[in-house]
């Protein structure tokens, strides 16, 4: 008779194992880079410590532009990080939700080209939810056939934010998408 040493089988794949098999567009020197969230900062001194988990997303803005700067450098653990539970996109199987990140793309076939943050403001009657209205800026890169390349969209949201009250760190929790594409001015997009 066959034996195995295995058992059942291989173990399920850990998240760190998965997420080291994406690619990534973060530049090996990015602490001395720009930070794409457009603060003016370098990333070592902006959204570096942020993603590293070396500091705590005290407002709603250091959310946005942080998840800004990982959406742009591909820095899937992060997303996940700051997404609340209660976010429809959140997922508690986070290896499954990572390769889903993953094979979506996130947003490869377009450079980020500028984060235009709104005021942060709170609800009127919950003092740890909030919301900011923003606008991103994507540049088309080179699609099949040329016709999309080089071509910027608008993308225009209201986020909703929720503040953990066991730390005081706010995390992503929905939002109204909406683009500046032509036929799709006044539609919210992920309802």
């Amino acid at each position: 008779s066959a034996q195995t040493t295995k058992g059942f089988g291989a173990p399920p794949p850990k998240l760190e194992e998965v997420l080291a098999a994406f690619k990534t567009r973060m530049p090996e020197d990015a602490d001395s880079q720009h930070c794409p969230c457009g603060t003016g900062k370098v990333y070592g001194e902006c959204c570096g410590p942020l993603h590293k988990g070396d500091k705590l997303c005290m407002t709603m803005t250091d959310v946005l532009r942080s998840r800004y700067a990982a959406f742009s450098w591909r820095n899937i653990k992060f997303v996940m990080d700051t997404t609340h539970e209660s976010c429809r996109d959140y997922r508690e199987d986070r290896v499954a939700w990572a390769k889903d990140l993953n094979k979506g793309g996130m947003f490869d076939s377009f450079d980020f080209v500028k984060l235009q943050p709104g005021n942060e403001e709170l609800s009127d009657n919950n003092e740890n939810e909030g919301f900011v209205e923003f606008k991103v800026t994507l540049r088309a890169k080179e699609d099949k056939d040329g016709s999309l390349a080089g071509q910027e969209t608008v993308i225009s949201e209201r986020s909703r934010f929720l503040r953990d009250t066991s730390d005081g760190s706010w995390s992503y929790a929905s939002g109204d998408v909406r683009s500046d594409v032509a036929g799709l001015e006044d539609t919210t997009l992920n309802v």
